[in-house]
């Protein structure tokens, strides 16, 4: 699994406050995900959420949608979608088994 941890835009900060925003290639899902997610203390977990994606198998097999989704909350150079293919021929993915639904 790759995940890079990306540094939130100082608008996304003044929005919604504290932020994580990561983004990544799961070879079990064989997906990228994204996730962003509020760091405060007083929010509970599911209210902390903000989006995640990439929760389902194959549900994302290009970098650019998830790129698009966290571009409100991080800031990244454009060739950071080929950093992320990277990232997917390195760890490959897991074929699903014909049982799992």
């Amino acid at each position: 699994m790759s995940r890079h941890e990306l540094a939130p835009s100082s608008d996304a900060i003044a929005r919604d406050g504290t932020l994580s925003v990561a983004i990544g290639w799961d070879p079990p899902l064989a997906t990228y995900f994204a996730i962003v997610r509020r760091e405060d203390e007083d929010v509970d977990d599911e209210a902390a959420i903000l989006l995640w994606i990439g929760t389902g198998y194959e549900e994302i097999r290009e970098p650019e949608p998830a790129l698009e989704a966290i571009r409100p909350f991080a800031s990244f150079d454009d060739d950071f979608a080929r950093a992320l293919r990277a990232d997917r021929l390195r760890e490959g993915s897991r074929p699903r088994a014909p049982w799992v639904r």
